[in-house]
């Protein structure tokens, strides 16, 4: 494609060279700059893209999209183009180069704090047991149908987006389902992406190290907003959970300016989708939902009532869409659920182990609660808080732990480049001394005593990594995946029995 027809994406503020040069790919990473690239260069959080803009012009990139335009390379038979912002403007030029693939999907995004990955999978799920083929694209993996990676981060780059629903069109899919982040709200990794159906889940305390303010992290949600226009489908159509009283507030903003369906789990008057009557134990949940003045029976295999909020959620996008809703509704039951999110485990003598992803304030909480009303004898609970993260949410986290669960082992989650003793030194000023509490810094020794000290009518729950197959620590990834060290060790605990604390 010429670079001519690409510069309609967006607007430059100077152009060094010819602009009628063929480009043969996009590129933000200059280690994969081949002949005919067009190489973006931007000032990111750890590096500066710029230093890196020599080695591509050797490599043979063809045009430099960049901030800053170096003057030593002006002189060489390389295009520059300069732009105010380079990361946003890849998300315009990809979707232009790729053709526009988002207006020919219909496209659902979700973003919230917590339950985006659960009402992903469960849309996905709706959308393609009633007949829809559908990609996704979200926190566990990238799957386009026509090829499948594990993620590295919720939300892709704006080149790696665009080419993910270009493979979704090519493969023939009617729909995709995307987790959306704050923080690819906010860097602009959606430019260039229409949205026809947006979710709001909820808001609650995370990733202050990098918005600094919970209302600049609203912020950034509420902006989701602007993306979704439904490309040359319709103007666009949200789905709010206004249980949440940021999102209830957020709804009335936007009521008369979308087509909108409100959810709520507490059965609130103004929300057009409820729930009640809500009764859950460990093998599923039931309530009543209304809608349109009508009330129908749903049985869901998620656990929980946070649950509930996520399944109206995934309901009111498939309205959206245009499924019928019975129809959904009798899909609840045989949903297979999502790696890592509230994933059940059992030993042979019946003790229950929960996986979970809860890595928040907010989303310990409900998945402790929610144990909590199945009433076991006790709540053993192993969980960490991550390094290079939030620290004023450890304190937060460790309260609610100890507050919520009967016997608590802290153990690290990934450190990243941070020692896990000052992590638990933060933790500590949240945690009650008379509870009976561990400090373990070895995770897999921390589930292997929570799993030995447990009885059969206790209830093990490890939370904070879910579905993630590593522990970043000291820059380094090691194999670690909760799930593997649960099996491996109820499955000891079968074979060998257990020696009861």
């Amino acid at each position: 494609m010429k670079l001519t027809q690409l510069l309609s994406s967006f607007d430059p503020l100077e152009i060094i060279g010819n602009s009628e040069v063929e480009i043969s790919s996009l590129c933000y990473d200059s280690r994969k700059v081949s002949a005919g690239a067009m190489f973006f260069a931007w000032k990111g959080e750890k590096t500066d893209g710029h230093l890196y803009i020599g080695e591509a012009i050797e490599k043979k990139a063809q045009v430099i999209v960049c901030s800053e335009i170096p003057p030593e390379y002006t002189h060489r038979s390389v295009t520059f183009v300069k732009v105010r912002d380079p990361r946003r403007v890849l998300g315009k030029v990809a979707s232009e180069y790729y053709g526009k693939p988002s207006d020919r999907l219909a496209l659902v995004g979700v973003t919230g704090t917590n339950g985006k990955t659960t009402t992903s999978f469960l849309i996905r799920y709706l959308l393609e047991k009633q007949g829809m083929k559908s990609g996704i694209i979200g926190t566990v993996f990238y799957d386009t149908t026509q090829s499948c990676v594990s993620s590295n981060r919720t939300s892709p780059e704006g080149s790696d987006l665009q080419y993910l629903l270009y493979q979704m069109v090519q493969a023939g899919c009617g729909a995709g389902v995307m987790e959306v982040s704050s923080h690819a709200i906010d860097q602009g990794r959606i430019e260039g992406t229409n949205f026809q159906v947006g979710i709001y889940t909820n808001l609650s305390q995370d990733h202050l190290d990098y918005h600094r303010t919970m209302e600049q992290y609203q912020r950034s949600k509420e902006n989701f907003v602007s993306y979704i226009q439904g490309g040359q489908r319709n103007t666009g159509a949200v789905v709010i959970n206004v249980d949440d009283p940021r999102w209830g507030l957020f709804a009335e903003k936007l009521r008369g300016k979308k087509e909108m369906i409100t959810v709520s789990a507490e059965g609130r008057k103004e929300a057009t989708l409820k729930a009640s009557s809500i009764l859950c134990d460990r093998f599923s949940t039931i309530f009543n939902l209304e809608w349109a003045k009508k009330i129908f029976k749903a049985r869901s295999s998620l656990l929980g009532y946070f649950n509930v909020e996520n399944t109206l959620l995934a309901l009111g996008a498939t309205l959206l869409l245009g499924f019928p809703l019975e129809r959904s509704i009798s899909l609840l039951e045989t949903f297979p659920g999502v790696p890592g999110r509230m994933e059940r485990y059992y030993s042979k003598d019946g003790l229950l182990a929960i996986i979970d992803y809860a890595h928040s304030e907010d989303a310990l909480s409900k998945l402790l609660h929610t144990l909590r009303s199945f009433q076991p004898s006790r709540i053993i609970l192993v969980v960490g808080c991550g390094g290079d993260r939030d620290r004023t949410k450890r304190p937060k986290m460790a309260k609610v732990a100890s507050d919520l669960a009967d016997i608590v082992l802290f153990t690290s989650d990934n450190p990243r480049s941070e020692s896990p003793e000052q992590i638990f030194d933060d933790m500590r000023p949240g945690v009650e001394v008379s509870k009976k509490v561990h400090w373990i810094v070895d995770r897999e020794e921390a589930i292997r005593k929570a799993i030995i000290m447990a009885n059969s009518k206790d209830i093990v729950c490890v939370a904070g990594k879910g579905h993630e197959s590593y522990q970043e620590i000291a820059g380094v990834f090691y194999p670690f995946n909760d799930r593997l060290v649960v099996e491996k060790l109820l499955k000891e605990r079968s074979e060998y029995g257990v020696a009861l604390d």
